[in-house]
Parts: structure tokens; sequence; C-alpha cells
């Protein structure tokens, strides 16, 4: 999002003239959800992001915007957190969007007890965003080992404090993926949204098992710059796709390993997006599926994706994405993915008609008169596809059909 956190914060299809629906539509029938407190016991410090290990335990863990990482037993008579990772003196917090942001747990976490952070650095230098490596404490297994970082990708230099996407999450292919803004401002005053030479803008894919090049990491053989040098003449290495103004917050569909994203939007528009390879999701020559004129004057040759979804700022300011519901609990709400506004507290939810990109289905889902209205940080996603919101102030609620 624009981490508009006062944070004022991927579709198999290419555009195909059918206009996605906005949520105001309420197209198709959907059922209600509702919010509970999950952990009534616990409380975070501004809390962004909500991840845990294949490990087998019962373990979750939550991002604290300054620079912790806690976790605590997955259980609503959870008591206490434990901290994991302490770096606050690493991140810098100068802005309302930087911070520590992003968190995801190696595949074989269980096997060789590796995780990786993104966070904006400290001072001394320029502003900058660095995704690192750490490993667990040789001694507590509970604990993170602070001294065993490891940098692997560090940001261009950013003059400016918002729009720094900072979500991590390792993909069904075992590929990290990286979603960085615009580098900020309004207007995208740097013109990088159409510009796939940078990494502004993109959501970048790398491989953090096997280096090379002389980098920390190397690039898989199929991001679009390898796979097919001539259409994507131009375009970094590393990334996957562009065209994308801030995603704060992609997920991966458990069930099949297709990546959605909410992406923050400027003036009007905000959008949900279904990430594939190669993609280009029209920023700044549009927001949403809507012409935007102002500053973008280079535009890629490869053709726009249209938003599964989107909705105006008559409804909300700034999208936070969240997950494809695949729990158990509630069958209910299987394959709907649910997402919401951090400013406005709105929750939605999207059915895709099969898999085309193409939305069936699209309605707000939580009746804010019987629900807290929540600064939606974040969403989560546990060990068993359970879904959860994650507030600003510090609470996280779990997801419900509404009346259950």
């Amino acid at each position: 999002m624009s981490l508009k956190l006062t944070l004022a914060i991927l579709g198999f299809s290419l555009v195909t003239g059918i206009e996605a629906p906005t949520q105001a539509q309420n197209v198709g029938f959907l059922p209600k959800i509702e919010a509970k407190l999950a952990y009534p016991n616990l409380k975070f410090k501004r809390p962004v992001a909500y991840a845990w290990p294949k490990d087998g335990s019962d373990r979750s863990f939550v991002v604290e915007q300054d620079g912790r990482i806690v976790s605590f037993t997955n259980s609503p008579e959870a008591k206490e957190t434990k901290v994991f990772l302490d770096i606050h003196e690493r991140v810098n917090r100068e802005g309302n969007e930087e911070g520590l942001l992003g968190l995801a747990f190696h595949p074989k976490f269980k096997e060789n007890g590796q995780f990786f952070v993104y966070y904006s650095a400290m001072k001394p230098g320029p502003r900058r965003s660095v995704v690192s490596r750490f490993t667990v404490s040789k001694t507590n297994p509970e604990k993170a080992d602070p001294a065993s970082e490891q940098i692997l990708w560090v940001s261009k230099d950013d003059p400016f404090g918002n729009h720094n996407g900072g979500c991590i999450d390792f993909g069904h292919d075992g590929y990290l993926y990286i979603s960085l803004g615009d580098s900020g401002a309004a207007d995208d005053p740097l013109q990088t949204g159409q510009d796939g030479g940078d990494w502004w803008g993109s959501i970048l894919r790398i491989d953090v098992d096997h280096a090379t090049d002389g980098k920390a990491y190397g690039i898989p053989s199929d991001n679009p710059a390898l796979r097919d040098p001539v259409k994507f003449k131009g375009w970094a290495p590393e990334v996957f796709c562009t065209g994308l103004r801030n995603v704060w917050k992609f997920s991966f569909d458990r069930e099949n390993g297709r990546c959605w994203a909410g992406d923050v939007g400027q003036n009007l528009w905000e959008e949900v997006d279904i990430i594939v390879n190669g993609g280009n999701y029209g920023w700044s020559v549009r927001e949403g599926k809507h012409a935007f004129p102002r500053r973008q004057k280079v535009t890629s040759s490869v053709p726009k994706i249209d938003p599964i979804a989107e909705y105006n700022h008559s409804e909300g300011k700034s999208i936070t994405g969240g997950y494809v519901y695949r729990g158990k609990k509630h069958p209910s709400l299987g394959g709907l993915y649910v997402y919401g506004d951090f400013e406005s507290g709105r929750v939605w939810a999207v059915r895709e008609r099969g898999m085309t990109g193409e939305a069936e289905a699209v309605s707000e889902v939580l009746d804010l008169k019987k629900n807290p209205r929540i600064q939606i940080a974040a969403f989560g996603e546990d060990h068993d596809g359970e879904l959860y919101i994650i507030g600003l102030d510090g609470k996280i609620y779990s997801i419900a059909p509404a009346g259950k």
C-alpha cells in the first residue's frame, strides 16, 4: 500500500475489454463474514505482517514495524509473546511507511533455519531498502541470531520515504518474491512505473539458494528478461512484473500457487491484481483500468493487464491485499480472495470465474455496524489456511462466516 500507516497501503488474461467490477457494484452473492479477537490476551506494537514456518510447530510470528519479530503459540489461549528477532537499531523509522516490513521463512526452514526480512535501512547513507537472510540461534531454536545477517539485496538510493512495498514471500516455485513501490511521492515523479529496467514499481523474483554472477542470489531462468530478451528488452533480470504503484501485500493461493496482490492507487482507484510472469499492470499510464496521464511518457510495449477488481475513493483510500481462503473450518468461504482497506476498515471478497482472471462476484462482506472498524495493516494466513485481520492498533482478528 502506500503504507499510509498513518501509513496514509498479482490475470492469466491480458486486457480483454471486460471492465473490472467495482465493489460498489456488489456483483453476485458472497457470504458475509465477521471478525473476532483471535488472541484476546496478546497485544502487538504496530504489527504489519503475520507469518509462520513449515517446521511442524504451532508457532505464529508477527512483524512489528519498529524492528522486532515476535512469536507465540497459535491459540486463543496464548498469553505471551517471545522476541524472535530484534534489529530495531538497524531499521529506519523516519517515515510512516518505513521500518521492518516483511518476513518470509525458507521453505526448508525446518532443515536450515533460514528466514528473510525486508526493512528500511538505518542511516548513515542514503535512504534504501534491504532484504537479508538470517538464521536461528545454534543454542536456542526459538530465537534468531541477529549476528547471522547476510544482506542479499539492496534497493537503489531512494529519494522518498513512501511506496516501499516491503512484502516478501516464497512462491510454490521456491523462489523469493519482493514487492517494491514506484519510489514514492505523487504522480510517479521518477517515471518508474513503465520502466522494466529499474526495480521500482515491480515485483522481483530471485533464487536465494543459488548465487550467481557475483551477487548474493541467482536469477530464475524463466524471469522475463532471460526467458524472452526481445519482448522484455531492457528489463532488469530480477523483475518478474511491472506497472505497479505500490503493492501492499501479495500472497500465494496455497491450492494452485497463483499470486494475488493489492496495489495502492493515488487519487481515485485501488486495485486487486492477479500477478503473472512478465505482467504489466499499467501504472503510471493507468490507475486501475483508468487513464492516468499526468506523468508517464514512456510506455512499455508489454500489454497492460486489467485488475480483477477495483474500488474508488468513495469506499476507501488504501488497499491492503489479503488471501484466498483455503481453510477447512468455513467451507462457504472456500476460494474467495478476501482483502480490505486500511483507511475505511471495509472488507471485500472476490470470486474468480474459473481461472480466467475475471471476477464472477465482488462484494463487501464485513458489516461495520456489527464488527469493529479496523485499521487493516495486513491479513494473515495460519498453518491450517484460516485467515486473520491484523490491526495497526495491535490486535489480531480471526475471520469466520457471520453468525458462526
